[in-house]
C-alpha cells in the first residue's frame, strides 16, 4: 500500500496568560509559585539556588543553567520580599497554570512541495515541545525524551515518562516526521529523529517553569537537537520565558512556533511588542512563528472542495490563523509576513495519534511542525547551526525560497486573508544529502569482561565511514544500553572514525 503523501492535526493551542507580576484579568497564577531569574554574575545556579532555599524557608524545584540561570520554587509570602531584594537575582516572575483551547480540528506535505524532495531519512534530530509522543507508534522514529511537570502544592519533577497520554504531541510529531515506509501517513522530514519534550499533562496542561526546564533540556543537548517546535503559546509576558529562549537559539537551535488560533495579531490588539497582549512564544523576534493556510486536495490553484473542518475555501487563509501587522525594528530576518515567517497548511491536516492510529485535525499547531519538518530539510541538505546568525540565516533561506502570492502557488484566495502583509508559502526544494556529507556505521565491535566483584562490564566500539568508505572525524553517535541495566549513551568519533 503506497503511503499517503499528507498529514493533518488538530490545534490544541497551549494558553499560557499573563507571565509577569502585571497579569490579564483570566491568567491563572499559582499561588506562592515562582520563576526566578539569576544576574550573570551567578556561576553555579545549583548552589546559588540551593543556598538561597536554605536561608528563606522554601524548596527548590527545577534549576535552569543551559537556557537561563535560575530555578522554579514555592516561595513563601514572607521569604518572597527578602529574595525580591536580593542583589544576585535579576527577576521573579510568576508561574502560570496553562491550559489547552479546545481542539479545532490540518492538510500538508504535498501541498509545500515536501514529496517531491527526494529524501527517505532525513538525518536531523527534531524536539517537540508538547504532550509527550507515542513512544510505540510504528510511524515514529521516537529516540528518546524527558518529562517535567508540576502538581499543585508539589515541587516540579522530572523523569523519563515521555509517552502521550493527550494525543497533542503525537499528531504534531507525525506531520513534522512521519516515517517514509507502505503505511500510515509521512511527514515533511520523513524518519528524523523525534525528542519527545513532555511538558503538558493528559488535560493539555502544564506550567510555564516546566516549558522553561525543557527548553533548558535541550540547550543541554545542543549537541544532537537541532530543530525545536512549539506547537503553544498564549498572551502576556515572560522575560524568563524570551531570555531561555534566545539563549536556546544562541546554542544553534531553530525554534518553530505557531502563531495562535485567536485570529488576532500577535503582538496584541495594541499591536505594540513587548507588552501584555502578546502572543508568546510566537511574538518572539528569536522563533520562527508560522500562520495557517486551508488546502483540501495537495495541490496550488483552489480546485480542491471545501475543507472538511470549517468549510474553508481550497486554498485560503485559515480565519482563525493569528497575523502580523508590523515587526519590531531589529527582528533578525526579513519577511513579506513581518513578524511571521511562513504560512503552512493547518487545516483539516492528517497525522499520527496515540496508540499507533492516525486521525485530523486542524490550527496553527499542525502548520507549525509543517514549517519544523521543513527546517529539519533545509538542515538535512546544507549543514546545522552552531549560533543565533546561522539560524537566522536558515530562517531567512526559507523565507526566500517560499512562494510567494505572485509564484500562483500560495493562496487562490488571498481577499480571505486578515492583513495585507502576506507570509510567503512555505516550500520544499528537490535536492539529495550531498554524496561527500553521507556517513554510514561500518563497523561495531562488542566486549564484556567480568570484573573482580563477578560483574559484568561490556563496550562497544563503533566505526564511522563516508560514501568512500573514509574514516569520518568528530561525528555524534548516540544510542542505549537495554536489559539489566538501561541507559542512554552518545559521543564522537575521533580522528579513525572511532568511539567507544
Amino acid at each position: 500500500m503506497e503511503k499517503v503523501r499528507f498529514s493533518e492535526f488538530s490545534a490544541l493551542l497551549i494558553m499560557i496568560m499573563a507571565l509577569t507580576l502585571t497579569f490579564c484579568v483570566n491568567a491563572q497564577v499559582i499561588n506562592e509559585h515562582y520563576i526566578i531569574t539569576f544576574n550573570d554574575t551567578v556561576r553555579t545556579p545549583a548552589v546559588e539556588a540551593s543556598n538561597m532555599a536554605r536561608a528563606n524557608g522554601f524548596n527548590v524545584g527545577h534549576v535552569y543553567s543551559f537556557a537561563l540561570k535560575g530555578f522554579s520554587a514555592r516561595i513563601p509570602d514572607a521569604a518572597l520580599s527578602a529574595l525580591q531584594r536580593n542583589p544576585r537575582i535579576a527577576s521573579i516572575e510568576p508561574d502560570i497554570l496553562m491550559q489547552a483551547f479546545a481542539q479545532t480540528t490540518p492538510t500538508g506535505v504535498a501541498r509545500i512541495n515536501a514529496n517531491n524532495v527526494g529524501i527517505s531519512e532525513v538525518n536531523v534530530d527534531i524536539a517537540i515541545i508538547d504532550s509527550g509522543i507515542d513512544i510505540d507508534h510504528p510511524d515514529l522514529n521516537v529516540v528518546g525524551g524527558v518529562r517535567f511537570y508540576s502538581r499543585f502544592g508539589m515541587l516540579p519533577r522530572q523523569d523519563s515518562n515521555y509517552d502521550d497520554d493527550n494525543g497533542h504531541g503525537t499528531h504534531v510529531a507525525g506531520s513534522a516526521a512521519a516515517k517514509n515506509n507502505d503505511f500510515g501517513v509521512v511527514g515533511v522530514a520523513p524518519g528524523a529523529r523525534l525528542w519527545a519534550i513532555k511538558v503538558l499533562d493528559k488535560n493539555g496542561s502544564g506550567y510555564l517553569s516546566d516549558i522553561i526546564a525543557g527548553i533548558d533540556w535541550i540547550t543541554a543537548n545542543a549537541n544532537i537537537i537541532e530543530v525545536a517546535n512549539m506547537s503553544l503559546g498564549g498572551l502576556g509576558l515572560s522575560n524568563a520565558y524570551r531570555t531561555a529562549i534566545a539563549n536556546s537559539v544562541a546554542a544553534g537551535i531553530v525554534y518553530v512556533a505557531a502563531a495562535g488560533n485567536a485570529s488576532m495579531d500577535i503582538y496584541g490588539n495594541d499591536g505594540v511588542f513587548n507588552s501584555v497582549s502578546d502572543v508568546i512564544p510566537a511574538a518572539y523576534p528569536e522563533v520562527m512563528t508560522i500562520s495557517a493556510m486551508a488546502d483540501s486536495d495537495g495541490l496550488p490553484g483552489g480546485l480542491g472542495l471545501p475543507t472538511a473542518y470549517g468549510s474553508y475555501p481550497d486554498d485560503s487563509f485559515a480565519l482563525f490563523s493569528n497575523y502580523s501587522k508590523s515587526v519590531v525594528a531589529n527582528n533578525p530576518v526579513n519577511s513579506p509576513g513581518k513578524a511571521i515567517d511562513l504560512i503552512m497548511p493547518g487545516v483539516s491536516i492528517y497525522s499520527t495519534v496515540p496508540g499507533g492510529g492516525y486521525g485530523t485535525g486542524s490550527g496553527t499547531s499542525m502548520a507549525s511542525p509543517h514549517a519544523a519538518g521543513l527546517a529539519a530539510l533545509y538542515i538535512a541538505q546544507n549543514g546545522r547551526a552552531y549560533n543565533a546568525a546561522q539560524v537566522y540565516a536558515i530562517r531567512q533561506a526559507l523565507i526566500d525560497s517560499g512562494m510567494d502570492q505572485a509564484s500562483e502557488k500560495r493562496l487562490a484566495h488571498p481577499d480571505t486573508e486578515l492583513d495585507i502583509y502576506p507570509e510567503n508559502l512555505g516550500w520544499a526544494e528537490p535536492g539529495e544529502i550531498p554524496e561527500d556529507e553521507k556517513m554510514h556505521v561500518a563497523s561495531i565491535d562488542m566486549s564484556g569482561k567480568s570484573s573482580i566483584l563477578k560483574r559484568w562490564a561490556a563496550s562497544a566500539t563503533i566505526q564511522v565511514v563516508d560514501a568512500n568508505n573514509a574514516p569520518v572525524g568528530n561525528a555524534l553517535l548516540y544510542g542505549a544500553w537495554s536489559g539489566a541495566y538501561n541507559s542512554n549513551v552518545s559521543g564522537n568519533t575521533n580522528s579513525n572514525g572511532l568511539v567507544t
